[in-house]
């Protein structure tokens, strides 16, 4: 109620502001608690630099990134945002945009977390308002989403998406690329397809990837995947300089294939490929490099 009153500009004094609460018959604290509230200072329910939801780059891409990748955790009573990758840039850049939209002095951590299924990055963010902000249902974060849909677009690329470089073999050799990006929440991809099309990209349309019920090599889908692709070379090119990815791998794959084809054209770019890529378990992988690439979940390529 504080901050209601103060950001609605009807009053920022403590003297005045003791008044409002007693007459809406709430628990009234002191007068310097009330002025830390109404400066912004500190957050009335854990002490924390108080969140205040704006519009910017840094929110758009840490919610892009976490509603892709991340989760909620509540475990010991906490309410913590958290996000598992296997790039530590991609978690370096959400880190940093999680330190900048809480005002913390003191960056978040990126942990480097090993595992049977290799090498892992964690960032934990804690934050009761920011995590009370971020659950939200998709229609009330949206507007804080679309006037910086740029970030928005490269965390969920980012977190959920990744190039797709395929050589077909018709008369000769061809090179192409395209981008996806999957998820189950087909809300989350209409909202990255509404977006991209803002952006004059040219998506296409929303397809089933996995139905539900579908076994695959890390169990069974719990609920349908859907895909949403963009493929037209000219707008590649445009996601790559507008959007691109956090995740460096991803990014050296994407702009690999776009600069071989526009320097020698497909059939040539095929042959040059060949020479810089492999084909592991599917996928395209840069020579002599142990780097990931898409995230195994999303079986795209």
């Amino acid at each position: 109620m504080v901050r209601r009153l103060v950001d609605e500009g009807i009053e920022s004094n403590p003297s005045f502001l003791k008044i409002r609460l007693k007459e809406a018959g709430l628990v009234v604290p002191s007068s310097e608690t009330l002025r830390r509230w109404a400066r912004s200072t500190h957050s009335p329910s854990s002490g924390v630099r108080i969140f205040e939801p704006r519009p910017s780059e840094e929110l758009s891409f840490f919610l892009g990134a976490w509603l892709g990748d991340g989760w909620a955790d509540e475990n010991d009573g906490g309410q913590r945002l958290l996000l598992k990758v296997r790039s530590y840039d991609f978690a370096k850049e959400f880190a940093d945009c999680a330190t900048k939209i809480l005002r913390k002095t003191e960056a978040y951590k990126v942990r480097r977390v090993n595992s049977k299924r290799g090498i892992w990055y964690l960032v934990k963010v804690t934050s009761l308002m920011l995590y009370q902000f971020t659950i939200q249902p998709l229609d009330r974060l949206r507007k804080y989403i679309e006037p910086h849909s740029k970030g928005f677009l490269r965390g969920l690329f980012t977190a959920e998406g990744c190039p797709i470089v395929s050589v077909t073999n018709l008369k000769r050799p061809s090179l192409g690329v395209g981008v996806v990006v999957s998820n189950s929440d087909r809300e989350l991809l209409e909202l990255a397809r509404a977006l991209l099309i803002e952006q004059d990209l040219h998506p296409g349309s929303i397809r089933v990837n996995m139905l539900k019920g579908r076994r695959t090599n890390l169990g069974i889908a719990r609920n349908t995947g859907w895909n949403l692709s963009l493929s037209g070379f000219r707008y590649v090119v445009l996601f790559a300089g507008l959007i691109g990815f956090a995740d460096s791998v991803k990014l050296t794959k994407l702009m690999d294939a776009i600069l071989l084809i526009t320097e020698g054209g497909r059939i040539n770019a095929a042959f040059e490929w060949r020479l810089l890529y492999e084909k592991i378990h599917g996928d395209w992988t840069k020579k002599s490099s142990s780097l990931s690439h898409c995230d195994d979940s999303s079986d795209l390529t």
